[in-house]
């Protein structure tokens, strides 16, 4: 087995079937989950994705400036305090939020179909503890 391999091909290709998919909305795969929190909770701080998502404030930060940037979020001080950013949805976002939670559940179910409902379950356990062992193994440093 060469797991490295798998992921890899597994991650590029399904990046790239997302983005297919997610054109027609004007997002990418990189931008549809910041969509999905910052609509299930306006007000949400621009640092609180940091334990989110698992990826380098220089990336959220160019994520979420694309997004203000194309009209799909907005980012105001926060009233508590004035250093601190809260990102809310526009009505573009909440266009596209629905499509983009059909759009991730159909490319799931098609991912997953080779496998019976119970090993499926297992396999996104089973991936979830290999994420966080590999998230682990670069904060050892």
């Amino acid at each position: 087995m060469n797991l490295i391999r798998w992921l890899s091909i597994a991650g590029r290709h399904t990046k790239m079937y997302l983005d297919q998919q997610f054109a027609p909305l004007g997002i990418n795969c990189s931008q549809h989950m910041y969509i999905i929190k910052i609509c299930e909770h306006p007000g949400i701080s621009q640092e609180q994705f940091l334990d989110l998502f698992y990826l380098h404030p220089s990336n959220i930060t160019r994520g979420l400036g694309s997004l203000i940037k194309s009209g799909f979020i907005t980012k105001n001080a926060s009233q508590q305090d004035k250093r601190t950013y809260c990102l809310y949805p526009t009505p573009k976002a909440y266009a596209v939020y629905d499509k983009i939670l059909a759009i991730l559940r159909e490319t799931q179910e098609q991912l997953l179909s080779p496998l019976s409902e119970e090993d499926a379950g297992k396999f996104g356990e089973m991936l979830q503890e290999i994420a966080l062992q590999s998230v682990s193994m670069t904060q050892e440093k």
